[in-house]
């Protein structure tokens, strides 16, 4: 019997967090700190909350190194993909896939070229059934 993950809910500034951790192997508080105040000032309390909030989810790991500690991630950036995407599904468009593509392309924001990559992607996946 395989046991299934948990969703994985993350806010947005964890996701900027996990996608620091993704691009680099092991990372310490202050360098995740220094990476993310490239884009957005934020506290090194913060980060360390935030890197603390994770750990207490699953989503990253951490070994102590010295005095500090290492964090790294142990989710995939496509299982968190995956897993918020299915939870998206479920809550808004009742697990339809159908619902939310009908949604994605009914909007006026999703430009001509975006429709014919999404379709050539479905056509692609088609022929490989």
């Amino acid at each position: 019997m395989t046991q299934t993950r948990p969703a994985i809910k993350l806010s947005q500034a964890q996701i900027e967090v996990m996608k620091v951790l993704w691009q680099h192997d092991k990372l310490s508080v202050s360098e995740v700190h220094q990476l993310l105040n490239q884009h957005k000032p934020l506290a090194l309390t913060t980060v360390a909350t935030m890197l603390k909030r994770l750990q207490e989810k699953g989503v990253i790991g951490y070994e102590k190194d010295g005095r500090q500690y290492l964090y790294q991630a142990q989710v995939s950036e496509a299982e968190v993909r995956s897993s918020m995407l299915g939870s998206l599904l479920q809550q808004l468009f009742d697990g339809e896939p159908e619902a939310l593509v009908h949604h994605l392309v009914d909007q006026e924001t999703v430009s001509e070229d975006d429709l014919l990559k999404i379709k050539a992607l479905l056509d692609q996946e088609v022929r490989r059934d």
